[in-house]
């Protein structure tokens, strides 16, 4: 496998953002590629061995792993995470905005390389506030994405209420959470963020909108261990 660094400038938040690019060597960049945006990028890498867990999945999926390309994107410190990732944050809004209008059409149209691929599926991959805003860029584009990959996501009920609203959704979601994770508190706010039972309340409302979602419940805190894990179950559910 190989993974590149990248730059890119976000005018709406007038910022740099730097993103890791990681792919199979056997990828042409012709026929069809399956694009994977992962949010907390950095840590995926450095606490959930995504590299390993990938190269476990060609070794098993050869065919479809090969068309996989990861993107990975970090948001910065722990307090430009929260500001970037939580609907209270500051960037928030300007975040999903960059997501969508910025990131995703620029980093594409590198992929793409000059018209001699396609994309297949397009997927969100996101660890608690990480699958939060994978939540959001999704919900605010929704008919650009395919799948949604949410580990332990910390969602709050004013997300559940917008899923409850939103319109054009076609995706596939896999949806883990922890039974010990309701007495998460955020080390940003020291509040209590009910991990577990938002979870639950998301489910539901995924269901409602007839969404195919696979739901697991796991006996897990909120931990990297956790995390890791699971991602070849969540990879999984992504390529296969």
């Amino acid at each position: 496998m190989t993974m590149t660094n990248h730059t890119i400038y976000s005018s709406e938040l007038d910022r740099h953002y730097t993103y890791k690019i990681l792919k199979s060597d056997r990828h042409t960049h012709k026929g069809t590629m399956d694009v994977l945006y992962v949010q907390d990028g950095e840590d995926y890498l450095a606490l959930g061995d995504i590299e390993t867990t990938y190269a476990q999945l060609m070794k098993r999926y050869p065919k479809v792993a090969t068309q996989l390309v990861f993107v990975l994107i970090h948001p910065g410190d722990s307090m430009e995470r929260w500001h970037a990732y939580h609907r209270d944050g500051q960037d928030f809004k300007r975040y999903i905005q960059f997501m969508n209008d910025t990131f995703v059409p620029t980093v594409e149209h590198e992929l793409l390389d000059s018209g001699r691929a396609e994309i297949g599926k397009r997927g969100l991959l996101g660890d608690s506030l990480a699958g939060n805003i994978s939540l959001n860029i999704a919900m605010t584009n929704p008919k650009r994405w395919t799948h949604l990959l949410l580990q332990s996501a910390a969602v709050t009920e004013r997300e559940v209420d917008q899923l409850a609203k939103c319109k054009s959704i076609n995706w596939n979601v896999y949806q883990t959470v922890g039974i010990y994770e309701d007495d998460f508190v955020s080390p940003i706010t020291h509040d209590q963020l009910y991990i577990l039972s938002r979870n639950r309340q998301l489910h539901d409302a995924f269901s409602a909108k007839q969404v195919n979602v696979t739901y697991v419940e796991q006996q897990e805190s909120h931990l990297w261990t956790f995390w890791k894990k699971d991602l070849m179950t969540a990879l999984e559910h992504f390529v296969v």
